[in-house]
Order: C-alpha cells, then structure tokens, then sequence
C-alpha cells in the first residue's frame, strides 16, 4: 500500500509538470512582435502618449524617463475579450532601458495603464484568462515572465516565469 502511495509522490517530484511543458511550447509557438511591426506615432495617438507613464512631451517630440529624446511607436495587439485590442506603446532606447532595449506600455481603449515595463518584444498566447489572451514578454536571458488578466484587477499580473533553456 505505501508503493502505491508514494509513486504519485516521486512522479510529482521527479518529472516536470505538463503545465510547464506546455507554457514551453507555447512560448517556442509564440509570434512576437517588436517595434519593427509598430507604426510611427499620429497626432491621433495624442491621448494614449497622454496615458503613457513616463514618458513627457517636449516640444515637437518626446522624452523617456531617463530624460533621453524618444520616438514612440504604436503596436496594435488583439488580446480578445472584453479588451478586445489594446495600444502597445513602444520606447527605445537601450541606454535607459538596458538588453531589454525599449519599454512597453499596454494600455486599453480607455487609455487604462495595464502592463508597463522594460521589455524586447511582446506576444499574446492562445491560453487565455478571463476571456482575455496571456502576454509574454522578452527580454535579455533565457527567462520569459507569462501574465495573465486580472479582471477584478484590470490589470495584468505575473502568473510564472518559464526558464526556456
């Protein structure tokens, strides 16, 4: 009876979880998307660069937070669910922002802050919370953070860090 007992036990302990295994695939499967498939800034984008922490307008462009002249740049991403497709503001600039290179601003069509952060590219999964499809980002290293929707929250919030190696 104990054999029995314990074998569930060292399965648990000794092989990597399905879920792991399947938050690998997906993000091997993943199709990422830089500031090289964004688009140059409009004076329509005016109220999302608005919304945008960090970054300030300055004369006839932009400065980032580390007070460096930045070009934005607008990605257009369709998560699905109740967002539906949200604006990605893109700022490069790999003095202030390290390997990842840019920072990334997800915001929703209220122009609602919900992922900001340094990051090298971006990419929805087919998993999805609340109806709402999971974000990937990529960065400098073989660790790639997962976030899931938080309705409640109307945020994004870290679910797993998956080690790709």
């Amino acid at each position: 009876m104990r054999c029995f007992l314990l074998a569930p036990l060292a399965m648990a302990i000794f092989l990597p979880s399905a879920y792991a295994q399947s938050d690998k695939e997906a993000i091997t499967q993943a199709h990422w998307r830089t500031s090289e498939q964004a688009r140059p800034v409009t004076p329509s984008d005016t109220e999302v660069l608005k919304a945008t922490p960090d970054l300030k307008r300055a004369g006839e462009g932009y400065r980032d937070m580390c007070d460096t002249s930045v070009t934005p740049k607008i990605l257009l991403l369709d998560i699905g669910g109740t967002l539906g497709t949200v604006s990605v503001v893109i700022e490069e600039d790999s003095f202030c922002f390290g390997g990842d290179g840019a920072q990334y601003t997800v915001l929703d069509k209220g122009h609602r802050v919900l992922w900001h952060n340094s990051a090298a590219g971006i990419a929805p999964l087919e998993s999805r919370h609340a109806g709402v499809r999971d974000l990937i980002f990529a960065g400098p290293g073989m660790k790639v953070p997962i976030w899931i929707w938080k309705a409640a929250e109307h945020r994004f919030v870290l679910r797993t860090v998956v080690d790709t190696e």
